[in-house]
């Protein structure tokens, strides 16, 4: 057993538990009085179990699975063997005052920390370099097990557009990024791999070899890994040795690549079914530094190519691996490119986007994907994968901003919410980029003419038997009328923010950090008043970071001011980031909260470690978008700066540089687009 697994709690809890059916005790230790709020993880906690005992073939070896809430907790939790802490945010469940997504949050992180007791604790990897093998495979597997618990909450759908294409390949296009499998040389510079790369990185490419193997070959081979390494420790390369014996195929050479190297591929697919690859970057400018970097020259992958064709819509066709380096000729016979005389032909690389990259197209193969995302022949995934794709290719500067809000138009009727996440999305991040600018009433315009016919269908009220996961897509229109200054929505958001301090039964759990942050953004001191009173008496700590989150939006700097001050006194140093990233969500808030830290550094640093200074940081800075702001904060953390939040830092200021190319890349063309629709 590693030592980093040994846990001891004291402390004075309730519990609520229950036996598996494999005849584990598993209970979930809660504050005292709140042992209710255990009831909805004990229930995952155990299904988990004996899911991962059936789907592993190996069964859990100890007798007995403790769960414990723990107030003050810096982490979101720690898979210790048999006794698991997390923070109360993601083990507590009210019924009345729970939101859906921290219901995903809970269920996933249980899910994710029992993984863990197979993949880290029955086997641990050799060293920290190998700490994807830990944190990739239970972040796959915690979709896993919460889809065998709740088939209803189309898991996979999120894994793909928030772990696959939202968080990992967000980070991985960035020069600054790593690979999934870094050298560590001592204990103190593992924090700062704890990152999405190791993580959904790593459970992306899982998916990735899982869908080229098929899941029946992958498991077999995953039973295998985890029967000849208990109790011992293991490398990557005996993973890989494990799947090439349970498929018979070549995994080595074709996984190294994706754990080895920085980056992804965009794969380019022209009318004549030619193919080419290279690194996709958030910002195509960057290419001539990234060929001047050892560690982004030159590189390519082996990729798994599947497609969907017109002809054969229902159908994945599989091509087979494209090697690297190797021409694309013979592959190109088997892509059934469509003739361009028949407009109505198709061709969508990566189905279901089980790949980890990226595809671009000609003008004429985009605008082809135009019709069988209108008429829904293509799956939610897919549709969702193509807004993904073609935005963030306008964000580099592969594509002009025109060509993915044109596109954009064949979700006119679209029904699911993966989709109109999508475009929130990127019309949120050009709010942003552009609030300041004269069109900027313009684009708030769009964004009210797009949401309001949504918002009829939805309303604000929860139909009888409505699905849960319908609730997000209602909290995400609300939220992106309120950013486009519906009237009609910041009314009734100030008729249910004044109702809720009087009943909180008024307003649903789904829609209170929404209805805060509108009436916070538009509020006064009564306001704030309101929000800092239900922050200190309520005892559900969800209810307490809405309230964390909407209390820095004041516009007054009096205001913002009198937040950071309060809560330096009053909030755990876990969530104090939430202020901060409140206070900077505005360009104004932003200057006023950079300027607070930079006159506060010394007191920052006595008062916390350094790597809730590193957050603070973070959450203030990632709110601009010039290279003046990048350059002022670069020069002012030189030499202040710790080593626990390097890479986090570096990241922030490319991505600032990112944001500063594309504002000033898309800001003519937007406006123009503006004026003509």
């Amino acid at each position: 057993m590693s030592t980093y697994l040994v846990g001891l709690v004291v402390g004075e809890f309730d519990a609520v538990s229950t036996v598996t059916d494999e005849g584990v005790l598993v209970s979930v230790y809660t504050p005292v009085g709140r042992s209710e709020r255990g009831k909805f993880a004990l229930h995952v906690g155990a299904e988990a179990l004996s899911f991962y005992t059936e789907r592993f073939g190996i069964p859990y070896p100890l007798k007995k699975l403790d769960m414990l809430a723990i107030p003050d907790f810096a982490a979101g939790a720690m898979e210790n063997w048999g006794v698991i802490t997390y923070r109360e945010t993601r083990l507590l469940i009210d019924e009345q005052l729970s939101s859906f997504a921290q219901k995903m949050a809970t269920a996933r992180t249980v899910c994710h920390e029992i993984a863990h007791q197979w993949f880290g604790n029955l086997v641990t990897m050799e060293w920290w370099t190998g700490l994807w093998l830990n944190e990739g495979f239970a972040r796959f597997m915690e979709f896993e097990a919460v889809h065998h618990v709740f088939p209803d909450w189309n898991v996979w759908e999120v894994f793909v557009q928030d772990i696959t294409m939202s968080v990992a390949m967000g980070k991985d296009c960035m020069l600054t990024s790593h690979p999934i499998e870094v050298k560590v040389n001592h204990p103190d510079e593992v924090d700062q791999i704890f990152d999405v790369i190791s993580y959904a990185k790593g459970a992306s490419v899982i998916r990735m070899l899982s869908e080229f193997l098929g899941r029946d070959v992958f498991y077999r081979g995953i039973h295998e890994y985890l029967v000849k390494f208990s109790y011992r420790n293991a490398q990557t390369q005996d993973l890989w040795e494990a799947l090439e014996e349970a498929s018979g195929q070549h995994i080595t050479s074709l996984a190294n690549g994706w754990t080895s190297q920085t980056g992804y591929p965009m794969v380019t697919l022209s009318d004549d079914g030619s193919l080419a690859q290279e690194r996709f970057l958030a910002d195509k400018t960057l290419k001539a530094a990234a060929a001047g970097a050892q560690s982004n020259a030159d590189v390519s992958w082996d990729i798994p190519l599947t497609f969907i064709v017109s002809d054969k819509p229902n159908e994945t066709q599989r091509v087979g691996i494209w090697e690297r380096g190797s021409p694309s000729d013979a592959l190109a016979a088997k892509l059934s490119v469509p003739s361009s005389v028949d407009g109505s032909s198709w061709i969508k690389l990566n189905a279901s986007q089980a790949g980890f990259y990226l595809v671009n197209y000609s003008p004429e193969g985009w605008k082809r994907l135009q019709q069988p995302v209108r008429e829904k022949i293509l799956g939610p995934v897919d549709r969702m994968s193509l807004l993904n794709s073609i935005f963030a290719f306008v964000r580099s500067g592969e594509l002009p901003v025109s060509r993915a809000l044109d596109f954009s138009f064949a979700y006119a009727e679209e029904p699911e919410h993966m989709c109109w996440k999508e475009i929130s999305s990127n019309l949120r991040y050009y709010s942003t980029l552009y609030s300041a600018d004269s069109f900027y009433p313009k684009l708030q315009a769009y964004i009210r003419q797009l949401f309001s016919a949504i918002m009829k269908r939805l309303t604000w009220q929860a139909a009888d038997g409505e699905s849960s996961t319908v609730a997000p897509f209602r909290r995400d229109v609300i939220s992106m009328l309120a950013l486009g200054d519906d009237p009609v929505v910041i009314a009734e958001t100030q008729r249910l923010f004044q109702a809720y301090f009087g009943d909180n039964s008024a307003l649903s759990a789904d829609l209170r950090g929404v209805v805060f942050n509108a009436q916070a953004r538009r509020g006064d001191a009564l306001h704030l008043k309101l929000l800092r009173e239900r922050y200190e008496s309520s005892n559900f700590i969800e209810e307490k970071l809405d309230c964390l989150s909407a209390l820095g939006l004041f516009k007054s700097r009096e205001l913002k001011r009198e937040v950071i001050t309060w809560s330096l006194k009053n909030v755990r140093s876990q969530d104090i980031q939430y202020v901060f990233s409140s206070v900077a969500a505005d360009a104004s808030g932003a200057e006023f909260a950079w300027k607070y830290v930079q006159e506060h550094w010394e007191e920052l640093n006595e008062q916390y470690r350094p790597l809730i200074v590193g957050r603070i940081v973070m959450s203030v800075i990632s709110r601009f978008q010039s290279d003046a702001h990048a350059h002022e904060v670069e020069t002012f953390l030189e030499s202040r700066k710790h080593s626990s939040y390097t890479r986090l830092l570096d990241a922030a200021l490319e991505r600032i540089r990112v944001k500063s190319a594309c504002y000033q890349r898309s800001r003519d063309e937007l406006a123009k687009w503006l004026e003509l629709i």
